[in-house]
């Protein structure tokens, strides 16, 4: 068993900017599983290169308490809450190229637990391997501790898309796309004064707090609309 430590920095979570990009929604707990076994995977520093894995990830009760800082039972329940969740949950992808706009896949095709030992194997989608993998060579990198102590969901997937753009230091985005991407809810569809109080400012406000990036935005008008978000990205790790 690999343990993995809280604060250590060997935690590199590795993904495709595919998967930042699609449409999905987990809950922390479920997120939280999604990182672990992310962060399994073997790559340069540079993104550049990533060992190949056939789908196939181990979950231990154990790393989720050392990393989350819960108790025994907590991880426990929490992992088993997670797995549970992502195996009857999907992804949506948006390719820009080829005949469909939209491809919609579940995220496993099996799990299996040793519960006595609080250990569970997970086999991802194949058709989802090289997404995960990064085999486009773009990535999205972070480290687990990093955000360890972000507790909603949906600022942890601002923050992976934030990460995506912390080299080029701006991203620019529309509202819808936060909606579509995010599964926001209705009260923030079409109210962008909703979405920047109870997601954008606390989110922001989370996220300058708790991990190395430092956040501002502001917006661009269409009509009478807000039709972009600029983003504004300092990470304090490398500045």
């Amino acid at each position: 068993m690999n343990k993995l430590a809280k604060n250590n920095k060997k935690n590199l979570v590795t993904q495709s900017n595919e998967i930042s990009e699609a449409a999905y929604y987990l809950s922390l707990k479920a997120k939280r599983v999604l990182w672990m076994c992310f962060s399994q995977l073997k790559s340069s520093e540079d993104g550049e290169s990533a060992e190949f894995t056939n789908g196939e990830f181990f979950v231990y009760v154990s790393d989720y308490q050392n990393l989350f800082g819960v108790s025994t039972q907590t991880a426990s329940t929490d992992v088993k809450a997670g797995l549970n969740e992502i195996s009857t949950s999907s992804v949506k992808f948006y390719p820009k190229d080829g005949e469909y706009e939209e491809i919609e896949r579940p995220w496993l095709i099996e799990k299996a637990a040793k519960r006595g030992r609080g250990a569970y194997r997970v086999d991802f989608n194949p058709r989802l391997v090289p997404y995960i993998v990064g085999l486009t060579q773009q990535f999205t990198m972070f480290y687990l501790h990093e955000c360890g102590r972000i507790n909603n969901s949906r600022t942890i997937r601002l923050y992976e898309n934030l990460c995506q753009w912390r080299s080029s230091g701006v991203w620019l985005v529309t509202p819808q796309w936060l909606v579509d991407r995010y599964k926001l809810p209705d009260s923030q569809k079409d109210n962008f004064a909703e979405m920047k109080r109870s997601f954008l400012e606390p989110a922001i406000k989370r996220i300058n707090k708790e991990t190395p990036l430092k956040v501002s935005y502001e917006t661009q008008n269409g009509g009478n609309k807000v039709d972009k978000i600029l983003f504004s990205i300092i990470d304090s790790a490398i500045s």
